[in-house]
């Protein structure tokens, strides 16, 4: 049954243009497979989907300051499944949790060390905060996918630049993961606030064959993105405070300014369904199950010619997440070649990234890479040519660039000129350029080599418009927006 027929007759005969219904309609009535998030992947019950719960924050829903709510109460489930002091539920994915550990951890003006490779929701974070990045870089693997920063140089930056806290990326987008043991040390050592957004890796904690989670490596604030692998709703996250109980205020106030004050009743009660499941042993044998799968099928199709990063990674002493395979090769050949499939998560020109929950059909799967081995010869293209993160230098903060009188130029003009805003293929949605950084030569031809590949299918390339003034001497052009004048 189409959603037409379930249009109300008083609403018919006027307006016929719904373009989300209708995109979400032609979308879901192919029938592939989801290998992208949410974790259900649109094959899990989710008993909370009705319009009844639809509500606002009335009579017993109401969330209290100070007692017992029904949001805390089950938000302490979650934290006693997770075995931290406390979680706070987000619905604004791992966004909001990101953004207030940040600002919670870091008074203005002060010095962070970075992960690069962070999501765009740090380098907003630092804008908000006016804060100072120290960026910790990370060098590239197969496909030119970003490696995680290695812990022993994060921990020398930290000891040289004595920052107010530290902000690690663990895993990557594609699941690769490192040990934190020299950061945390020195963290400790120095009295510095240690924050790791894991928002993929929700499902690592109390699962065997998954990375170590930052839980157990001594983070204080670990941010997770719920939905990117479980079966919480789209725009659900945690924040988990970790080490100390004094972290509880300085948290609560940065959300206060940065969470809506009308939360979704539906999403929360997708994440109150999580915590349910947390508590059951079926749900972790699932996971459990699924990581020994995923590793037999990526050395299956290894054999016959395919190339995995995560097995890579882990062949390298590296950890790395079974719940994303990522084939490297020809990214449009093996994009054609999973197409009748499923729909992945991420693609680039050199390779195709699928997230795998319990609720995926493995068989499914490996008919795809079955399909892939056959038709994509050049499937072990490892492409080290290519400038995935180009190391533009920071010239000034990125609070003061985004504050900056600023212009639109033309690509043609762009090199050299400080950027006002941010460059970000999206996804994996690390930003390429940051305000603040110099837009070089690398980052140009990055762009002259990836700028047509983000905006077809999955994908876009946040920051590259058109002139907006028609009178622009590069209209019709691309372009950037850049700081006007020198500033310090």
């Amino acid at each position: 049954m189409g959603y037409e027929e379930e249009i109300p007759e008083q609403w018919k005969g006027g307006s016929t243009l719904t373009p989300i219904i209708q995109a979400l309609d032609h979308y879901t009535a192919q029938g592939r497979a989801r290998w992208h998030t949410p974790g259900h992947k649109g094959r899990f019950s989710l008993p909370y989907l009705v319009s009844e719960w639809d509500v606002t924050e009335v009579r017993e829903l109401t969330p209290k300051s100070i007692g017992m709510d029904v949001i805390r109460q089950s938000e302490d489930l979650m934290a006693e499944s997770f075995g931290v002091l406390k979680s706070r539920y987000s619905v604004q994915g791992a966004t909001l949790p990101v953004m207030a550990a940040v600002m919670a951890a870091s008074p203005p003006r002060s010095r962070v060390v970075v992960d690069r490779i962070a999501h765009q929701s740090v380098h907003s974070a630092l804008v908000l905060g006016n804060l100072e990045p120290v960026w910790a870089y990370s060098s590239q693997g197969p496909g030119a996918y970003p490696l995680p920063v290695d812990d022993k140089e994060r921990a020398r930056l930290i000891m040289e630049s004595r920052p107010q806290a530290v902000v690690v990326t663990n895993p990557t987008y594609e699941g690769l993961s490192a040990p934190l043991v020299e950061t945390h040390r020195v963290c400790r050592e120095l009295n510095i606030a240690l924050i790791v957004d894991e928002a993929h890796g929700t499902h690592f904690f109390g699962h065997e064959g998954f990375p170590a989670t930052a839980l157990i490596q001594g983070a204080d604030l670990v941010c997770h993105g719920a939905h990117k692998t479980e079966v919480s709703l789209t725009q659900t996250g945690i924040l988990h405070i970790n080490t100390s109980a004094g972290w509880i205020p300085r948290v609560q106030e940065a959300w206060d300014m940065l969470a809506t004050s009308s939360p979704s009743y539906l999403l929360l009660a997708s994440l109150d369904y999580l915590q349910y499941l947390r508590h059951h042993d079926n749900y972790h044998q699932s996971w459990n199950s699924l990581a020994k799968n995923m590793r037999k099928m990526w050395h299956t199709w290894e054999n016959e010619g395919l190339f995995i990063l995560q097995s890579w990674w882990e062949r390298q002493g590296g950890q790395a997440d079974p719940a994303k395979l990522t084939v490297v090769g020809d990214g449009q050949r093996l994009l054609d070649a999973m197409e009748p499939f499923g729909v992945e998560e991420k693609s680039d020109p050199l390779g195709v990234t699928l997230i795998v929950t319990p609720q995926d059909d493995t068989e499914v799967i490996a008919r795809a890479l079955e399909h892939c081995a056959r038709t994509c010869s050049g499937g072990r293209l490892i492409g080290e040519r290519r400038r995935l993160w180009p190391h533009a230098r920071q010239v000034v903060s990125p609070y003061t660039a985004w504050h900056a009188e600023r212009e639109w130029v033309p690509l043609s003009l762009a090199s050299n000129r400080i950027a006002a805003r941010s460059l970000i293929p999206y996804p994996p949605g690390i930003p390429i350029v940051v305000p603040g950084e110099r837009i070089d030569s690398d980052v140009i031809l990055w762009l002259e080599e990836n700028r047509a590949w983000y905006p077809r299918r999955t994908g876009d390339l946040r920051g590259v418009e058109k002139a907006f003034d028609p009178l622009s001497p590069g209209r019709g052009e691309e372009g950037l927006w850049v700081v006007k004048e020198a500033v310090s």
